[in-house]
């Protein structure tokens, strides 16, 4: 694991290379993590009792910089049983596609005769834990139910395309709602690849929370959490002929 050092971004250059102090501003560390297939991963650690997620979320964007942040996992701060704020200060996370492409991917074009002959909606929930989207995240139930779906889709006689779709609720902002979307949809879309289905056909988008199902009040945080659960969800759409 190599450390990398901004400190030209939030600090002076005489700071140690662990990061910035609360004096000098927000403290934080980041590292570089060398993955195995060959992708940067990294790893920014937010500190102090002024930092929140949105210092994580800088220390990503100024990495990145003309890339977009692409979450792969956040992990919150320890905080007592009865404390139940949501302000995770790790973020862990891959630099994507150009920041400027913000328009969602559109699924490639299929033949004029394929209808629609399968939806399948697995909840974000059986998927992934709360916030999450990296592969080896992936909740044991889900494997088995998108082994299910992966085995349905076999058995057409003809599949054009399948669209992977990633949703999440209203909670946090589109900047990290958006990949983290996108980040779910790819891990869904890869386990099928992995489950023996042609990876050219399948495309993945995410959507972030702009599909709403649900109308929550704001109130307790845990309440919110739980309305907000019909929000969060990956549709598989299967395109083809039986």
């Amino acid at each position: 694991m190599n450390r990398l050092f901004f400190a030209s971004f939030f600090c002076t250059a005489a700071l140690a290379v662990t990061g910035c102090t609360a004096g000098s501003g927000p403290t934080f560390n980041a590292y570089s993590v060398d993955a195995s297939n060959g992708v940067r991963t990294y790893r920014a650690e937010c500190h102090g009792l002024f930092e929140s997620a949105s210092t994580c979320m800088k220390v990503a964007q100024r990495i990145c910089r003309d890339k977009a942040v692409q979450p792969i996992d956040r992990i919150d701060q320890v905080r007592a049983a009865d404390d139940n704020r949501n302000d995770p200060r790790v973020l862990l996370f891959r630099c994507g596609q150009d920041a400027s492409a913000d328009a969602p991917t559109k699924p490639a074009p299929v033949a004029a005769d394929a209808t629609t002959i399968e939806n399948f909606t697995v909840q974000a929930d059986a998927l992934f834990p709360f916030d999450k989207s990296a592969p080896e995240s992936m909740l044991p139930a889900a494997k088995v139910e998108l082994d299910q779906i992966a085995e349905r889709i076999r058995k057409h006689e003809q599949v054009n395309a399948i669209t992977v779709v990633g949703h999440t609720d209203r909670l946090g902002s589109e900047s990290i709602n958006g990949p983290l979307s996108l980040a779910r949809a790819n891990s869904v879309r890869d386990y099928l690849v992995a489950r023996g289905l042609d990876g050219s056909i399948i495309h993945a988008q995410g959507v972030g929370s702009s599909e709403p199902r649900t109308h929550c009040l704001d109130g307790d945080p845990r309440a919110l959490i739980a309305c907000l659960q019909p929000d969060r969800y990956v549709s598989i759409t299967v395109q083809g002929r039986n």
